[in-house]
């Protein structure tokens, strides 16, 4: 994965309103870690299952289960409910995927 794009989907209900807050949040975990290197995509939850093998970790606003990539539910950001212990969740999920 090293030198690599990682390809990272946020998806909620509509793909719109909720996805591009959560996403907003997700970049800034990316900076605040120094991952420069990536590809965000934002999408509907039912357009999920046609990228989800074209990416390498899973971010929703919505319930969902997956053990085909990491998966992450973020909707805390947009809520703003353990919002820190979220931040740090993500970090340590994103760090992984680059080594």
């Amino acid at each position: 994965m090293l030198n690599s794009k990682i390809q990272i989907v946020v998806a909620c209900g509509s793909g719109v309103a909720t996805s591009t807050i959560a996403a907003d949040a997700v970049k800034e975990v990316l900076k605040e870690v120094g991952i420069a290197n990536y590809n965000l995509v934002k999408t509907s939850m039912t357009e999920l299952p046609n990228i989800i093998d074209s990416v390498d970790i899973v971010l929703t606003t919505n319930n969902y289960k997956t053990d085909e990539k990491p998966h992450l539910n973020i909707m805390g950001f947009v809520t703003g409910i353990n919002e820190e212990k979220l931040k740090k969740q993500l970090a340590e999920k994103l760090l992984e995927l680059t080594k």
